[in-house]
């Protein structure tokens, strides 16, 4: 017997749930099992290269530091990064935003003027990704905001940071770990597709 189209595809998505929820409850309890790491071991595990990840932060187009402007001027995460708030991803400045300060604001500064060349030249400053989820989770940092949970818990003490760097593994089990924690969903299509 031949089924219909709509119970194909409920049995598909029941066959891809049980296969998420296989692979989740592995990731966890190998995760828990797996022995407390040293600091040293956790950064290097942390500074795995993927392809356009930062596999050293340091190796951005311009020398822009965060310990400068988040931390001595106490700019806003959300100023720079405004689309944290209202979507996915909390988004990249753009060079029209940058040089709307920096016109006026330490213009003279030699990576000022690398800036100025992406403003001259119309072209975005092509940053290295820092933070990265794999394609298949569903991550959006405007849930995160209404809730309330501050940039630093899983991006670090930015305003210390000369070079931002990752500092949290962002692993399945680390995001598991912060939903108990809070009571927040666990349920496997909060953040898988």
């Amino acid at each position: 017997m031949r089924l219909a189209a709509p119970s194909r595809r409920w049995i598909l998505t029941a066959i891809l749930a049980l296969v998420v929820n296989l692979a989740g409850t592995a990731v966890v309890v190998l995760t828990r099992a797996a022995p407390q790491q040293d600091e040293s071991l956790k950064a290097q595990a942390i500074a795995v290269e993927m392809s356009g990840v930062a596999a050293d932060p340091g190796d951005q187009p311009i020398a822009f530091s965060h310990a400068h402007h988040v931390g001595e001027y106490e700019i806003a995460c959300e100023f720079c990064h405004a689309y944290a708030r209202r979507g996915p991803v909390a988004g990249i400045p753009s060079v029209e935003r940058c040089v709307g300060c920096h016109r006026s604001i330490l213009s003279d500064q030699p990576e000022i003027q690398k800036l100025f060349g992406y403003w001259e030249n119309e072209e975005p400053i092509p940053w290295i990704r820092i933070h990265d989820l794999p394609d298949y989770v569903r991550f959006t940092h405007k849930a995160h905001v209404r809730a309330e949970i501050a940039c630093d818990n899983c991006h670090g003490n930015v305003p210390q940071m000369e070079v931002v760097q990752q500092t949290e593994s962002l692993s399945m089990g680390w995001c598991l770990d912060c939903h108990k924690e809070r009571n927040a969903s666990r349920d496997c299509l909060t953040c898988h597709y």
